[in-house]
C-alpha cells in the first residue's frame, strides 16, 4: 500500500507543479461606443501552428486576465465576436502584459502568417459542458465510443454503463435526437468520430423542462453529439463478414443517410461471439468488450444473436419534427453455466452452500418507438411519444445444491425447469408546454401511460431432501405454474412557473399518479393417474390486486446567476394503498394511507468557466411493497419461506453529494472529485432464521442506522509535443458501508470498506503507435459483530496493456490487448489468476475502403469469469461459463460520402 501511495505522490505532484502558470495578459474590452463587452472569449495562439496556449472570457466590466507560461516563440492574441475582432502579435512573452483598454473593430479578413483560428476546446454554460471534438484526438476511423473515452470525467465500465463525473448517463442523442433508442448504444458503437463537431454534456431534462427552459431536477446526464454541418449530408456505410474456428462467425452491416434534418439508418447483425453491435472497435472489434474474468461479469455465457433495425428522423414541416421513428427486431440464444460456493454467516457458526447451474435461453424481441415534436407557434411545444415492445422467451435449466454445517450435510436439492413467457408493453406519452407573454412565465402539462402484461408457464421438477435431527424428510415437486401479471399506470402533472426577478423563478406543480396491478399464480401438481398437471395446488396458488393513488403538490424555487445556480423543491406525497389478495384460499385485505414530505436541493457555484462546485441533498420516504406487508406464508421455494409484516414502517432516506470539477483542455489538465453519503432510517431488512436443516424462514422488519459513504477522484494530465502525446490518469475510489441484519434472532452488524486506486497511461505517436498500460488494485475489508467470522479480506489486481502499431501509412494495423488478473482468498476449486490476450492484424486496401483482418481471441485459452462477492450476511465465489479461444478471418468495407464527395 505504501508503494502505491508513493507512486501516486511521485506522479501527481510533478503534474500539479507543471500546471502552475506564472505570467498573465490583462485588459478591458469594449466596442466602438466604449461599452464593455461581457463573456467574449480571449485566445492566445502559437503563430507557428495556431495551437491554443490558453483562453479565458471577459467579465461584466469587459475585463479579462489570461494566465500563461513564458512564451519563447511568436504568439498571437485574438478576441472575436460574430462582427467584431482584435488581434495582436507578440514575438516573445517573458513578463506580465497589461494592454489597458481594447476597442474591437469590425471583423475583416486578416491573414497573420496564415494563422487558423480554432474553436474553444471546452465551453461551460449553466449545466451544460461542451467539448470541441477536434480537440479530442483519437486514432483514424474511431467510433463515438472511442471519442467519448478520451473526454475528461467520462467513465465507461466493462458492462457499458457510462458515468460523467460520477453521474449516470441515461440518454445519448445525435443532433438532439435519438439514434434508434435513447440509450444511444447503437450510435456509440457504429457512427464514426470524425463526423462530430462537438459533444455536449447536460443534466437530463423532462420535455416540460426542456421546452420552458427550467433548470432540470434530474441527477442523471444526457450526452448529445452534434454532427459537423459540412458532413451532415451524405452516406455512412460499413459491412463486415467473418468466419473462424469452432464455427464462430459474425456478419453485420450499417447504412446511414444524412441530409440536414433528415437521417435514415438501417442496421443488421448476426454472430455467435457475444457481440452486441456492428463493431465496437476498429482495431480489436468486439474482442475487448466481451472479455470475462475480473473485468466483466456480464460477459458470462455464450450467446448467438441476430438483429435488424431501422431509424428515421426528419423535419416534417415548419412546425413539426419527427424526433424518432425506429423499429427493431432481435433474437438470441444464450447458454449459461455457473458454479458457486457461498458461506452464510451465522451468530455461532457458518453454512457452506455449493451449487451448480446451467441453462439455455431463447428470446425474440420486437420494439417500436416514435416521437413527434409539434410547435404550433413560437411559444408552444407539444411532444407525443408512443412506444410498443413485445418479447417471447423460452428457457430451460438444471441446478443442484447442497448445504453443510461443520461438514455435516443439512440439505440437498436438484431441479429442472422449462418456461415459456411472453410480455407486451405499451407506453404513450404526451407533453405540453407554453411560454406566456411575460418572460419566464410558463405553463406545462404531461400525461404518461404504461400498460403491460406478461404471461409465463413454467414446469418445475425438483427433489429436496432435509436431514433433520428428528429424521430425514423430503419435499419433491412436479408442478405446472402459470403466472399472469398486469400493470396499468397513469400519471398526470401540471405546472405553472412565475418569474420573480430576471434571474429567479418559482413554480407550482401538481402530480397525480394512479397504479393498478394484478398478479395471479396458479399451480397444478402432476397427476400420475391422468398423466396431466391437473391437481390444483391451493397452498401455492395466489392472487393479488393492488391499487395506489397519489397526489403530490410541489413548490420549487430557481435561481440562475453567472456564477451561482440553485434550485430547491418541497413536496407532499398524499397516497392511499388498497390491496386485495387471496393466499391458500384465505382473503387478505390491506388499506393504508400515507402523507409523506420530501425535499430536494441542488446548488452549483462556478469559480470560472472551467471549474465548478456542486452540492446536492435530498430527503424522501418510500413505501414498503405489498408483498412485504401481507402476512401470508409463501412456500413456493422449497428452500426459503417468506412471511410479510403488516407493521412495517416507511423508510426515510437522506442522500447528499458534493462534487468539484475542473477542465482545462488547453493546458491538458482536468480533475474530478465526488463524495456521496446516504443514510437510511427504518430500512427494511430480511429477518432470517435457519432451521436445523438449513432452510430459511424469512420475514421483514425495520432497522435504522444503515449508511454508506463513497469518495471518487480522478485526474488527467496530457503532454503534447510535435506529433506525440502522453497522458497520465490516476484514479482513486474508496467506499464504506455499514449495514444491520438479523439472523437467528441476533443482530449482526457489518462494516465494509473498499479501496480502488488505479493508474492509466497513454502514449501516442500520431498514425504510428499507441501504447495504453493501466493498473488497478482493489482492497475489500469487511468486519462483522455477533458472527462466527469476524472479518473477511480480499484483494484483486488487474494489469492491462493495449498496444497498437500503424504501419505503411496506417494501412497495416497490428493490435495487441493483454491483461493479467489475480484474486486473493478465493475458495478451493476456483482459479485465482489468469492471463487474457487478444491480437488483431488488419490490412486496408482499395483506398482504405476494404480491410482484411485476422484476429485471435484469448490466444492463451485462459479466459475465465471468477469473482468474489461480499455482502452483509454472506460471501461467495462464483465462476461462469465464458467465451474462449477462437481465430477468425474477416473482411470489412467502409464507404463514407459527404456532400457528394467521398471521405478520404
Amino acid at each position: 500500500m505504501k508503494r502505491i501511495l508513493l507512486l501516486w505522490i511521485f506522479l501527481v505532484c510533478p503534474v500539479l507543479i507543471l500546471h502552475a502558470q506564472k505570467l498573465y495578459i490583462n485588459g478591458k474590452v469594449s466596442d466602438s461606443g466604449k461599452h464593455p463587452i461581457e463573456n467574449i472569449t480571449v485566445y492566445l495562439l502559437k503563430a507557428k501552428d495556431s495551437s491554443i496556449v490558453n483562453y479565458t472570457a471577459t467579465n461584466k466590466e469587459g475585463k479579462f486576465s489570461l494566465k500563461i507560461d513564458e512564451q519563447e516563440v511568436p504568439s498571437i492574441l485574438k478576441i472575436d465576436t460574430e462582427k467584431l475582432s482584435y488581434s495582436k502579435r507578440f514575438e516573445k512573452i517573458d513578463q506580465p502584459i497589461s494592454l489597458g483598454d481594447i476597442e474591437l473593430e469590425p471583423r475583416k479578413v486578416i491573414s497573420i502568417d496564415e494563422v487558423k483560428i480554432t474553436a474553444s476546446p471546452v465551453k461551460i454554460k449553466n449545466d451544460t459542458v461542451e467539448f470541441n471534438a477536434s480537440a479530442i484526438k483519437v486514432r483514424p476511423d474511431s467510433n463515438l465510443q472511442e471519442l467519448l473515452k478520451q473526454v475528461p470525467g467520462v467513465e465507461i465500465s466493462n458492462d457499458d454503463k457510462i458515468t460523467v463525473n460520477g453521474k449516470a448517463v441515461d440518454k445519448i442523442m445525435v443532433n438532439g435526437k435519438p439514434f434508434f433508442d435513447k440509450d444511444g448504444k447503437m450510435a456509440l458503437q457504429n457512427l464514426p468520430a470524425d463526423i462530430i463537431k462537438n459533444i455536449q454534456f447536460t443534466t437530463t431534462k423532462t420535455k416540460e423542462e426542456e421546452f420552458s427552459k427550467r433548470p432540470p431536477k434530474s441527477q442523471n446526464t444526457t450526452i448529445n453529439f452534434n454532427i459537423d454541418e459540412k458532413k451532415n449530408k451524405g452516406f455512412i456505410s460499413r459491412a463486415t463478414v467473418g468466419y473462424g474456428s469452432d464455427k464462430r462467425y459474425e456478419g453485420s452491416g450499417m447504412l446511414s443517410y444524412f441530409k440536414g434534418d433528415s437521417k435514415l439508418s438501417l442496421m443488421l447483425s448476426s454472430n455467435n461471439i457475444n457481440s452486441k453491435s456492428v463493431s465496437a472497435d476498429n482495431v480489436f472489434d468486439n474482442m475487448g468488450s466481451i472479455r470475462g474474468g475480473g473485468t466483466q461479469s456480464s460477459g458470462s455465457g455464450i450467446q448467438r444473436s441476430s438483429s435488424i433495425g431501422v431509424n428515421y428522423n426528419d423535419k416534417i414541416s415548419e412546425d413539426a419534427d419527427l424526433d424518432n421513428l425506429s423499429m427493431k427486431y432481435s433474437e438470441s440464444n444464450r447458454e449459461t453455466r455457473s458454479k458457486v460456493s457461498r458461506t452464510t454467516l451465522l451468530p455461532n457458526n457458518t453454512l457452506e452452500t455449493n451449487s451448480e447451474n446451467n441453462g439455455d435461453n431463447e428470446s425474440k424481441q420486437y420494439s417500436f418507438d416514435n416521437s413527434i415534436r409539434i410547435k404550433p407557434d413560437a411559444q408552444t411545444n407539444i411532444y407525443i411519444s408512443p412506444s410498443l415492445s413485445r418479447s417471447e422467451t423460452f428457457s430451460s435449466g438444471k441446478s443442484k445444491s447442497s448445504t453443510l454445517q461443520n461438514d455435516q450435510l443439512l440439505n440437498e436439492s436438484q431441479s429442472s425447469n422449462t418456461a415459456n413467457s411472453e410480455s407486451t408493453t405499451f407506453n404513450p406519452t404526451v407533453s405540453f408546454s407554453k411560454n406566456l407573454k411575460k418572460k419566464g412565465r410558463s405553463i406545462s402539462a404531461a400525461i404518461d401511460t404504461n400498460i403491460s402484461e406478461s404471461k409465463t408457464n413454467t414446469i418445475n421438477q425438483s427433489q429436496n431432501i432435509f436431514y433433520r435431527e428428528s429424521g430425514t424428510t423430503a419435499d419433491n415437486r412436479d408442478q405446472l405454474q402459470k403466472n399472469l401479471s398486469q400493470n396499468n399506470s397513469y400519471s398526470f402533472r401540471a405546472g405553472y412557473m412565475e418569474p420573480i426577478s430576471d434571474s429567479a423563478n418559482v413554480s407550482l406543480e401538481i402530480n397525480y399518479n394512479s397504479k393498478l396491478s394484478r398478479d395471479f399464480r396458479d399451480v397444478n401438481d402432476f397427476d400420475s393417474t391422468t398423466g396431466q398437471y391437473s391437481k390444483y395446488n391451493t397452498a401455492l396458488s395466489n392472487s393479488m390486486e393492488q391499487r395506489i393513488n397519489q397526489v403530490s403538490p410541489e413548490l420549487s424555487f430557481f435561481l440562475t446567476k453567472k456564477k451561482i445556480m440553485t434550485w430547491t423543491s418541497v413536496s407532499l406525497d398524499i397516497s392511499d394503498m388498497n390491496v386485495n389478495s387471496v393466499f391458500k384460499g384465505q382473503q387478505y385485505d390491506l388499506q393504508k394511507n400515507f402523507v409523506l414530505p420530501k425535499y430536494v436541493m441542488n446548488f452549483q457555484y462556478a469559480f470560472s468557466d472551467r471549474k465548478r462546485l456542486s452540492f446536492f441533498n435530498s430527503s424522501s420516504f418510500s413505501i414498503p411493497g405489498a408483498d412485504k406487508l401481507i402476512p401470508f406464508k409463501d412456500e413456493s421455494d422449497p428452500l426459503v419461506t417468506y412471511t410479510g409484516n403488516p407493521d412495517l414502517k416507511n423508510t426515510w432516506t437522506n442522500n447528499s453529494t458534493v462534487s468539484l470539477d475542473s477542465y482545462n483542455m488547453v493546458s491538458g489538465l482536468s480533475y474530478h472529485i465526488n463524495a456521496n453519503f446516504v443514510y437510511n432510517n427504518n430500512d427494511i431488512i430480511n429477518y432470517t432464521r435457519y432451521d436445523d436443516a438449513g432452510k430459511q424462514i424469512v420475514t421483514y422488519d425495520n432497522i435504522s442506522g444503515n449508511k454508506s459513504f463513497s469518495l471518487n477522484a480522478s485526474l488527467n494530465k496530457t503532454f503534447k509535443w510535435d506529433d506525440k502525446k502522453f497522458s497520465i490518469s490516476p484514479r482513486f475510489s474508496v467506499s464504506h458501508n455499514f449495514n444491520n441484519s438479523s439472523i437467528n434472532g441476533q443482530l449482526i452488524k457489518s462494516s465494509s470498506y473498499s479501496m480502488n486506486p488505479a493508474l492509466n497511461l497513454n502514449f501516442e505517436i500520431k498514425d504510428k503507435l499507441s501504447v495504453k498500460p493501466s493498473y488497478r488494485i482493489g482492497y475489500n475489508f469487511s468486519k462483522y459483530s455477533n458472527s462466527d467470522i469476524n472479518s473477511i479480506n480480499t484483494t484483486n489486481q488487474s494489469l492491462k496493456l493495449e498496444l497498437t502499431n500503424y504501419l505503411f501509412q496506417s494501412r497495416l494495423v497490428f493490435g495487441n490487448d493483454f491483461e493479467y488478473n489475480t484474486n486473493s482468498n478465493i475458495a478451493p476449486g476456483f482459479k485465482k489468476d489468469f492471463y487474457f490476450w487478444n491480437t488483431s492484424l488488419g490490412y486496408s486496401f482499395y483506398k482504405k475502403q476494404l480491410t482484411a483482418k485476422v484476429k485471435v481471441y484469448d490466444i492463451l485459452n485462459q479466459n475465465q469469469s471468477v469473482r468474489r462477492n461480499i455482502t452483509n450476511t454472506y460471501y461467495e465465489d462464483r465462476e461462469d461459463l465464458i467465451l474462449k479461444r477462437y481465430i477468425m478471418f474477416s473482411l470489412s468495407m467502409k464507404l463514407n460520402t459527404f456532400g457528394g464527395k467521398k471521405k478520404r
